[in-house]
């Protein structure tokens, strides 16, 4: 099975990118791994994941 890595930044277009291939990605039947590591703010990942989280 494929995997797909999502690169995250912190900007809501980033956002919006990401819940798109995430969509995208589960039609296909692919697997999604989030890359968060370019947004330093714990408090603003922690907000991101919540929403990426529901799909």
């Amino acid at each position: 099975m494929l995997r797909n890595v999502i690169v995250v930044k912190d900007n809501e277009e980033s956002v919006k990118n990401a819940i798109r291939e995430i969509l995208r990605s589960k039609h296909k039947g692919h697997e999604v791994a989030l890359d968060l590591t370019r947004i330093s703010d714990k408090e603003r990942k922690r907000e991101i994941m919540k929403q990426l989280t529901r799909f």
